[in-house]
């Protein structure tokens, strides 16, 4: 048992393969919400695509084991997870529990951070923290602030539902009551205003950037979550740095879940896809050396 400074408990798990050899070791991230990852059909899935690692799942501040609220976006939430849940104490929590598992003796070392949205956000961030060998991040987009693309995405889904510009969510007013009131738990979005303060100004990009690890992102050009233009800026960021640890793919047509226009999901299919490129990096046991291109 883990816990943080405030006494409070970090529910986290290890899945390790079938084997007495050493492992590495992988970090599902899930995305947004406040399920627990052991509930999290996503996170199964994700787990099935990279079998011969341990793999180690972490609850947000305020989860249980177990948890699987109706709504796991709002209401359902405890009010632990509305007072205490940020992205940055989720990074805090990754790297405590990673701390603890310096020694083990099944781990080989190797470590390979994997994340969807939220999750991705979160990925990113750990990428130079933890000296990550892999990186693999899902529809996160990456290349504008937090709070951009979420305004973004708002009004999109107005324009899309054609509601009158007046209507509109005031998203700057909100952004700027989230960072004149950084501790509140109070909700705007189904999410605190503290989670706001500690989110929208970070962009993953720049901890992309900072990070060795050889980098995956995936996204759909559907996305009205996090919108396709961001990761493309990415992309643009890598290529201005004359970064060449970025492999980029991205899906016509599908959606923030990986759906294609048929409505037909094809996670199960990118996640093979992502597995397959990752036993590439890893090749031999031994992680990619990243690249900086000669300018």
């Amino acid at each position: 048992m883990l816990k943080r400074a405030d006494g409070s408990v970090i529910n986290w798990y290890l899945e390790k393969p079938q084997t007495t050899e050493k492992t590495g070791l992988i970090i599902l991230a899930q995305g947004s919400g406040c399920q627990s990852v052991t509930t999290s059909d996503n996170i199964k899935l994700a787990r099935s695509a990279f079998p011969d690692l341990t793999a180690l799942t972490v609850d947000k501040y305020g989860v249980a084991t177990g948890d699987n609220p109706a709504d796991p976006f709002d209401k359902g939430c405890s009010a632990s997870f509305r007072a205490h849940h940020t992205m940055t104490q989720r990074v805090e929590d990754y790297l405590q529990v990673l701390e603890s598992l310096k020694q083990a003796p099944w781990w080989n070392g190797q470590l390979v951070l994997f994340g969807g949205s939220e999750g991705g956000d979160i990925a990113a961030r750990l990428a130079a923290k933890t000296k990550a060998d892999a990186v693999i991040l899902l529809s996160t987009g990456g290349g504008t602030s937090f709070g951009e693309m979420v305004k973004q995405s708002m009004e999109g889904e107005m324009l899309l539902n054609k509601v009158p510009k007046e209507h509109w969510p005031q998203v700057d007013k909100e952004f700027a009551h989230a960072r004149a009131n950084p501790q509140s738990s109070e909700k705007w979005a189904g999410s605190s205003y503290r989670f706001w303060a500690d989110a929208i100004d970070h962009r993953p990009v720049d901890a992309m950037l900072q990070s060795d690890a050889a980098l995956l992102l995936i996204q759909g050009s559907a996305d009205t979550s996090t919108p396709v233009s961001n990761a493309r800026m990415t992309l643009d960021a890598f290529d201005k740095a004359k970064r060449c640890n970025l492999t980029y793919w991205e899906f016509a047509g599908y959606s923030h879940g990986m759906q294609d226009a048929q409505g037909t999901s094809r996670m199960a299919d990118l996640l093979a896809q992502a597995g397959f490129w990752l036993k590439q990096q890893l090749a031999n046991g031994k992680a990619v050396v990243s690249c900086t291109a000669a300018k």
